[in-house]
């Protein structure tokens, strides 16, 4: 297997992965919350590695910056499900929101300037670095200013489709990668 072909699949797993999980595991009961977000952790950490692989393409500041934006905001928002996940007392979700709010903006906020660095290369058409960068910089806005009383009424209406629109992104950036020339 080619690398292009591995990090294509990297980043369609990236942006499925944690969705099949949540909806195919969690949601219809198959596995409990705990199993559910531990699975999911492991198709989530194949958005860093398809961002790392990337940069043995092309070198750009805001790639490599954007790269370590997203491990820190992903590491700290898996912390944050591990925490809702463990159902340790009645604080456990208030806790979970507060890491988890803050990390995914963060992990948000990291694509966006990997977008700014794609935008510079031509890993990807430029439409496609700038929907990247476009749909992330929304996600990571609506997440960073909105309240945590506030997401936590209104989180699914808002973060839900702005979570798929970025995962679509990532599928797309999967399909071009794979189809990309020598």
């Amino acid at each position: 297997m080619t690398a292009k072909m591995m990090n294509g699949i990297l980043f369609i797993i990236a942006g499925l992965g944690s969705i099949a999980v949540y909806m195919v595991l969690g949601e219809t009961g198959l596995l409990g919350t705990a199993h559910t977000e531990k699975i999911a952790a492991y198709a989530l950490v194949t958005i860093p590695l398809a961002f790392m692989m990337t940069r043995n393409v092309a070198r750009n500041p805001f790639i490599d910056t954007g790269l370590l934006i997203i491990v820190v905001g992903l590491t700290m928002g898996l912390v944050g499900d591990a925490i809702n996940s463990t159902e340790i007392s009645a604080e456990s979700d208030l806790i979970a929101e507060a890491v988890g709010m803050t990390a995914w903006s963060i992990m948000y906020l990291g694509y966006f300037i990997t977008g700014i660095g794609y935008l510079q290369t031509n890993l990807f058409p430029k439409w496609l670095s700038g929907l990247l960068s476009v749909v992330s910089l929304v996600t990571f806005a609506s997440i960073a200013i909105s309240s945590p009383e506030f997401l936590s009424n209104n989180g699914e209406s808002i973060v839900i489709p702005l979570w798929m629109l970025n995962s679509l992104v990532l599928v797309i950036l999967g399909i071009f990668t794979m189809r990309r020339a020598e």
